[in-house]
């Protein structure tokens, strides 16, 4: 396999941060919680804190931590509430390395050594499950083009030691800002080259500037590529997408919620589900699991929240459910106290949510309620545990890392590894992008994207759902559910 990196050179700033012991204690916090017979200090996260100063603060290690907040995964944040297991307490496994990829259980197993239609799938083996397809296979011999087009931002690196020592994060630097991506991607590309797969990865960090798609474009190699994944702002996507529609490639989007992508483009596959699949998910599942139950509808004001609201209120009378719009200062009013009450709040500002909570946790005397929560409250700061604990709260994603499943187990053990720091979301979409993609070339072909309603696919965060409507590009419609349980979210069952 080769690798066609043209990208200029990176640069990269390591740097150790010292600090006192006493500094150490001083970021230590005193309230404890217990939680199924275990002790946490409950610590709020202030700025410049970081994993390793709060691990040294309780006398506990970084894994410890993690484990107790599977969230911090995605970057540890100021006003976010850490539980921290009181030192002492059972140690935390030790992470089994990933496996040689050319052994008889490892990800290359062949497709066709998979018992049944859409069986239960180990994730250890190969993750490809597929309905057979009209696509014919190719020989093997075949070697595929790829190429990534991401923002390095090569010419605008502002890493300097001296305001990492101070800030003790890279997230907030450009230069850092999609790395984790690349990084992932290249374990994949890496994994995939052992099982003998040929492929030439192609690497273009695009500039911001509206020259630079039209620059990329001329370079003649790209005309022969068999995908593209496309890392890029909307502007500069759309260009590109265009141009892939006119030479049929397969273009993906990793990240973009934007519906627009995929409208008149089949080429365009994108990741990321839309508000409106996630009111569709949302819609059937009340149908089918509250529907004797007094559901209530409070939305804020946001002109896509709006949209979404208005589009699940008119399904669910559609589907004849009993479902009543709320108001956010006079919750407790629309409740029912003969029935269980399913409260569905649309808002993505934090403070309207806080305001619902409070309310719901002030006055739960003879009512019975479960919140729903949409879009997105996973990634709101400092939410409270407590409330959410109350309120019974569930919530729709569209990703979410099982940090206790295997496979992520070692994930996580070889991009320590490889890069000697944490994974983070980035790093996880990276490599299943590349995992799923390359791999439905490697057994289906360059015809690949006529196969993707058929290929089923357990990511390290998420499921693979590919639909196609009207003459539309592809669109991943899985949403995941998750729960409050002891504090933490959990998938339900």
């Amino acid at each position: 396999m080769r690798y066609l990196l043209i990208v200029g050179s990176l640069f990269f700033a390591i740097c150790n941060v010292t600090l006192s012991q006493d500094g150490y204690e001083q970021i230590r916090q005193d309230q404890v919680r217990t939680v199924s017979g275990k002790q946490y200090y409950v610590h709020q996260v202030k700025k410049g804190q970081t994993l390793y100063s709060i691990s040294k603060a309780y006398d506990v290690s970084m894994e410890e931590i993690i484990a107790a907040n599977p969230e911090i995964k995605l970057g540890l944040k100021a006003n976010q509430t850490l539980l921290i297991p009181s030192p002492g307490q059972e140690p935390l496994p030790e992470l089994t390395p990933l496996p040689d990829v050319s052994e008889q259980d490892s990800l290359g197993t062949d497709l066709n050594d998979l018992p049944g239609e859409e069986p239960a799938l180990n994730e250890l083996r190969n993750p490809l499950v597929h309905i057979p397809c009209t696509v014919e296979p190719g020989s093997g011999e075949e070697v595929y083009n790829i190429a990534l087009l991401i923002h390095l931002f090569l010419n605008e690196q502002d890493v300097r030691e001296t305001e990492l020592r101070a800030q003790q994060r890279t997230d907030t630097y450009k230069s850092f800002r999609y790395i984790q991506f690349y990084e992932g991607l290249l374990l994949a590309v890496d994994s995939l080259s052992k099982t003998g797969m040929k492929l030439n990865l192609y690497v273009y960090s695009l500039e911001t500037n509206p020259s630079a798609v039209g620059e990329l474009l001329k370079k003649p190699e790209l005309e022969k590529m068999n995908l593209i994944i496309g890392m890029i702002f909307n502007s500069q996507f759309e260009v590109v997408a265009s141009w892939a529609r006119d030479h049929q490639i397969p273009i993906v989007s990793p990240v973009s919620e934007r519906e627009s992508q995929v409208n008149g483009n089949p080429m365009v596959i994108k990741i990321r589900p839309s508000a409106t699949s996630e009111q569709v998910a949302v819609s059937g599942y009340l149908a089918e699991h509250c529907r004797s139950d007094h559901i209530v509808l409070i939305r804020s004001w946001e002109e896509d929240v709006k949209k979404m609201a208005d589009q699940l209120y008119a399904s669910c009378q559609a589907q004849g459910l009993n479902i009543t719009p709320g108001s956010q200062d006079a919750v407790m009013k629309t409740l029912s106290r003969k029935a269980e009450n399913v409260v569905v709040v649309c808002s993505r500002e934090k403070s309207f949510v806080m305001n619902v909570l409070s309310q719901l946790n002030a006055d739960t005397t003879g009512y019975r309620f479960t919140v729903v929560g949409l879009p997105r409250w996973d990634q709101f700061e400092g939410m409270d545990y407590q409330y959410m604990e109350n309120a019974k709260g569930h919530l729709f994603v569209p990703s979410w890392i099982d940090y206790s499943d295997p496979a992520v187990k070692r994930f996580v053990l070889r991009f320590r590894e490889d890069y000697k720091t944490e994974p983070e979301s980035l790093a996880f979409q990276g490599y299943d992008v590349a995992w799923y993609f390359l791999n439905a070339l490697k057994y289906f072909g360059a015809g690949f994207i006529n196969c993707l309603s058929e290929i089923r696919f357990k990511a390290l965060q998420t499921t693979y759902r590919f639909q196609q409507y009207d003459g539309n590009g592809w669109e991943n419609d899985n949403w995941k559910l998750l729960y409050y349980d002891n504090y933490t979210l959990t998938p339900l069952p």
